[in-house]
Order: C-alpha cells, then structure tokens, then sequence
C-alpha cells in the first residue's frame, strides 16, 4: 500500500530536531509497503505541502505523528492541538484514505486526541510493528482494532515489544537536509526505556520500564556511517539516561573510541553511576556535553519528584564533568506538586553555588494522560522569581519568560553558522568568559 507519513512537529526552538520515531517507523513500514514521509517542520504553508503530496502520491494510508503537546514556552496545550486540529481537517479534506494518529504525544492522550481530531485508528507507543500490522491488515482487506499498541498485538506477536537489534536503522535518506544544513545534529537510540519513576516523566509510559539494550558494536558502526555523511558534525544520544545501566554505556564509549571518536556528541544523563572511570571514557569517545535533570536543589524537592539521587551526587557529577572537559547543562523543574515559592528559592541558591555551564528551568505544567492538566499553583510568582533572579546569572535559561532562548537566538546561530545544541554555544561562551576573568590579574 501507498502510505504517507505526516510528521506534524513544527517547533525548531532551542534546537531543530529530526522525527527520529517516524523514521524509524518508515524503515519498518517499507520493507513491505511504498512509504513517503512529509515533514512540515520548515514548511512556509504546512497545509498546502500536505496538499502537495496527497495529489503526487495518494496515499492510501495517512499517518500522522504527534511529537510534542506544548511548544518550547509552554504554550496552551489548547493552542497547540487546536493547530494539529486544522491540520488534520486540511488531510480530511483532501483525502478519504484511513487517518492513523501516533507519536509521543498522542501516545500520551489518545482517546482524548482522537476524539478531538477524528481520526480512525490510533498506534500508542513504539509504532514499527505496530503500525505494520494494522497497515497489513487494512491491505489485506480486515478490519484491525481502533487503537493498537504492543499489548493488543500480543495475541498475534507474541515478541511484544521490537527486539532493538532486529529493527531495520532509520529511513534517514528521508530526511530533510534542513536538518543537516542548518544545525547539524544526527539523533541515535542506544537503548529504550527507563527503569527510573520519577514523577512527572513520560519515558516509562511510552518506552516500557524495562530497559532494552543495542549491541554498543551496531550503535558505533552507526556513529560511524552517519560521521561519513556530509553537514552531520554533531552527535545526540537520544536516549532517556544514556550511562544507565552503566556497563552498556561504558561499551558503547569503548565501542566509539576504537572507532576514533567519530563525532562529538552529547547525550541525557543521570548523576546515578555517573563515576570517574565512564566520564573519562565518555571525553575520549567524543563527548562534549551533556544534559542532567537535576530537577530540584533541596532533598524535599527530589523526594517529592522521586528522583534516584541526592543533592551529593548532582555537585559530584557536576565537578567529575568539569574536569573531563564536558560542559553540562542542568534542567529544574520547579513549582511542581504544590512547591512553594520559598522552597523554590533554596533551589536557586543550590544551582547558584553549583555554578554549572547552564541552568534550565522550567515551571512545572503537567500534561501526562490527564483531563486536567496540573500546573504549579505558584506558577505567576514563580516565574517573577525566575526573571529577577536568572539577570544576574548569565547561564540561566527560562524558555518560558525567552530568556536566553528564542526566535532571536536561533536568528544568530544560524546567522554566524553556529551549529549543534544551542545551549553548547551559551556553555562555551560561559567557560571563556571565566578563563578571561581567572587571567585577569588582581
């Protein structure tokens, strides 16, 4: 069958990021079937590109992939999917084929997203055999159930969930070369899932809580190939914590190492096992980078998000980083779960005095599978903290006041040709500036 994939993600702050999960869907969705891909992430007039593909391909299945149910700035939910909404309505007007929605964030909401967008069938979590299975059934003229995930397709894949190794690599020739001309930045998966319940994250609900590995030789000779490709300079391990569990992430450093460290790169971690012995091996196998929820800077605060580690491990990490040359970067979610304006003010006098190359926060806003979404009953003082406090320190970031990140930011990034995450780029002008002001005499 003729299939189209739609991925509908448009946001390009702080970074562009390439539909990793429909491409991985692509690669398994074409071994058997003819399969386009359309990504109106650059689109000037997303809805008249979709136009322009139904009429060249008539696709006789449409997917359409929900990555994100907020933007950067955390704009209304109600916004957002009020935009997927019209997008969806462009497809119905045009085509009468069957409509399938999927992505991390439908997976999330799906019942109350396929109501509002009127869709026919729905694939929640990991879409590659998933999404093959209820294409082949359509083909084959039955009738598969409306919403389908790898529970439901047990009874006729008793494999369950994708063996990672067995699953065909991205269909990265669909990529839009935006992606590499502009930001440079290639996404791999070492792993999936994450054994970790901290209490606002989604990882769990849409990988599994059962950590799947990939042989660390696939992964390299991966790094290796994409190294090869021309305008790819950066490197982004995609996965939810990518040093646990500790030995896989050690092999996989080992792994790039006797491969010459092919790209620089940077990936999620967790101050859990983050020992000397991996982040010197992470150094030597190219990594420059990388990103921390730290989450809170009081022992309540971790408690009440469930984080693995205490304020111990978060300043250890952050000085084993340092030493190996790694910029770090640390996300805060505060306000969440009825914290107060004052707890949240020991936070920032934590991340003060850890002094990390930058320092994201973020105000907690719920928006799990849930009715009723839950924002942080301070959210307006909080954020009012935020913008007097991050003006006096120079690697705090708050997406949502635009501070330290926005159009403007992306404007001069790509206007000077300044490549891969941008929060590298805010890190590295913070480590010189500290360089010139330890050479300054006194």
């Amino acid at each position: 069958m003729r299939v189209l994939l739609i991925s509908a993600n448009r946001e390009q702050l702080p970074s562009v990021v390439i539909p990793l999960g429909v491409l991985c869907v692509a690669a398994h969705l074409r071994i058997h079937h003819d399969v386009r891909v359309l990504d109106l992430c650059f689109e000037q007039d997303p809805h008249a590109a979709i136009a322009n593909e139904i009429e060249r391909h008539a696709p006789q299945v449409i997917g359409f992939g929900i990555r994100n149910l907020h933007d950067n700035a955390y704009r209304s939910q109600t916004e957002v999917i009020a935009d997927y909404a019209k997008l969806v309505a462009t497809v119905r007007q045009l085509s009468s084929s069957p409509l399938v929605l999927g992505g991390a964030g439908f997976s999330l909401r799906p019942r109350e997203l396929m109501a509002q967008l009127g869709a026919d069938y729905g694939v929640i979590g990991e879409g590659e055999r998933v999404l093959s299975y209820l294409v082949d059934e359509l083909s084959a003229g039955r009738q598969p159930p409306r919403f389908l995930d790898h529970e439901s397709l047990r009874s006729v894949n008793p494999r369950g969930r994708s063996e990672l190794d067995q699953l065909p690599l991205p269909a990265r020739d669909l990529v839009d070369p935006r992606y590499y001309l502009l930001d440079g930045t290639e996404n791999i998966q070492t792993k999936r899932g994450c054994a970790f319940r901290c209490a606002y994250c989604d990882y769990p609900d849409l990988e599994g809580s059962v950590v799947r590995l990939r042989d660390p030789e696939r992964v390299a000779d991966e790094v290796f190939m994409r190294a090869q490709v021309p305008n790819v300079s950066f490197l982004f391990f995609v996965d939810s914590v990518f040093n646990v569990p500790r030995r896989h992430s050690l092999a996989v450093c080992q792994a790039l190492t006797a491969r010459g460290a092919p790209l620089p790169w940077v990936a999620y971690v967790s101050p859990v096992q983050l020992d000397e012995e991996l982040v010197s091996a992470m150094a030597q196998s190219g990594c420059i980078g990388v990103e921390i929820g730290s989450d809170a800077g009081t022992r309540e605060g971790l408690k009440r998000l469930r984080k693995p580690f205490g304020l111990e491990e978060i300043v250890r990490a952050h000085h084993l980083l340092r030493k190996h040359g790694i910029s770090d970067c640390h996300t805060f979610v505060v306000g969440a779960f009825g914290e107060t304006v004052d707890e949240v003010k020991q936070t920032l006098d934590f991340v003060a005095h850890l002094d990390p190359d930058v320092a994201v926060f973020i105000v907690f806003h719920e928006d799990r599978e849930t009715l009723d979404p839950q924002v942080a009953p301070h959210r307006s003082a909080i954020l009012a903290l935020l913008a007097k406090e991050a003006a006096h320190h120079p690697g705090w970031v708050v997406p949502e006041l635009e501070l330290r990140l926005s159009g403007k930011l992306l404007r001069f990034l790509r206007e000077h040709r300044l490549r891969g995450p941008s929060w590298l780029h805010l890190a590295e002008a913070r480590r010189r500036s500290r360089s010139e002001q330890r050479s300054i005499p006194c």
